[in-house]
């Protein structure tokens, strides 16, 4: 047995080894091109207006025919690093149920929207389906600040400049062209990337490394070409141009940014420097504040959950099911395991 599990452990280090091997960064520069020149500095500025959006989601209860999920979207809007507005959506409950194609997410698109969804969405995949429910409602709240927010604002969402599900192409169309109309900048701002280099190397350890190779003092950004990378997203669900910044000297992590393609690369300095500005807060050194702000927002905690929990069983309990039947439906027997 102990002879098995060193295997396995050195198996597994072995292969995290691999995808970041001592000479990364000098197999990253070499396969990139990229030089010092290439590494853009931020002078943070005087941060304006600027609106956070992001989304939180949860399985609160979960069956072999069915799950049901909680999720709601907020934003945080500030001015120069004071928050001006603050709303949340609604809580919203969906079903995922055995049938092939989920029966509330076309309500719930309906409610945003105004018409049902182009696509329908699957039920296979219940993680999937609960995160493109919460996303229904991130893209609903950008909408609606897109068309509120004044001239020159910018506008942050939590992830990527990219849809997951062919139904939010045209809204986050939408939300672009209102963008534009009104002189609003867009960026799609994330903690993590799947984006590797060089058949699976990551690319944000190796950016951050040859930044410091180089001698590029934090705060920085810089545009990834494409070319560079292992593989490019569905070009149609596509909206965005790929960017790393090193938002403060403190950061813990690079981030990755996606921007408007074709955007002229002074509007680009712009917003990173803006992104730079907000993104001194001492607790989080290097992510934008007003984001922080929107994730504290909206995050369905621990005890919320059990708190919604608890009113979703009283309330199952007046329509007459037996507790031996709701324990047959959502019982756990790992919460039992986990007594002995």
């Amino acid at each position: 047995m102990p002879d098995d599990y060193d295997r396995e452990m050195n198996t597994a280090v072995g292969r995290i080894r691999a995808t970041v091997p001592e000479n990364l960064v000098e197999q990253f520069m070499a396969a990139s091109g990229i030089s010092r020149e290439d590494f853009r500095s931020c002078t943070p500025v005087q941060c304006g207006e600027i609106c956070a959006i992001d989304g939180s989601d949860v399985i609160l209860l979960e069956s072999g025919s069915m799950a049901l999920v909680l999720f709601r979207a907020a934003q945080s809007t500030f001015r120069d690093l004071e928050r001006s507005r603050r709303s949340l959506s609604p809580f919203k409950c969906a079903i995922i149920g055995s049938g092939v194609e989920n029966q509330d997410f076309p309500l719930v698109y309906r409610e945003c929207f105004g018409q049902a969804p182009g696509t329908p969405l699957g039920n296979e995949d219940r993680s999937k389906a609960s995160g493109i429910l919460r996303d229904t409602l991130e893209y609903w709240v950008a909408e609606q600040m897109a068309c509120t927010l004044g001239p020159g604002a910018l506008l942050l969402r939590d992830g990527p400049l990219r849809v997951s599900h062919a139904s939010h192409d045209p809204v986050l169309v939408r939300i672009e062209d209102a963008c534009r109309t009104r002189d609003i900048d867009l960026a799609g701002v994330s903690k993590r990337t799947t984006a590797t280099w060089g058949g699976g190397h990551p690319l944000l350890p190796s950016v951050n490394g040859l930044a410091k190779v180089l001698g590029v003092d934090p705060p920085w950004w810089i545009r990834i070409d494409p070319a560079v990378l292992d593989h490019t997203q569905f070009p149609r669900w596509q909206h965005g141009q790929m960017y790393i910044a090193c938002l403060h000297p403190r950061a813990r992590s690079p981030l990755k940014i996606e921007l408007p393609r074709d955007l002229p690369e002074e509007r680009a300095r712009g917003i990173m420097d803006r992104l730079a500005a907000c993104s001194g807060d001492g607790r989080i050194p290097g992510y934008p504040y007003p984001l922080f702000d929107a994730h504290r927002t909206v995050v369905l905690t621990e005890e919320v959950v059990e708190q919604v929990r608890s009113d979703l069983m009283r309330r199952i309990a007046v329509t007459g099911l037996e507790r031996q039947t709701y324990d047959i439906l959502f019982g756990d027997y790992h919460d039992e395991f986990a007594r002995y």
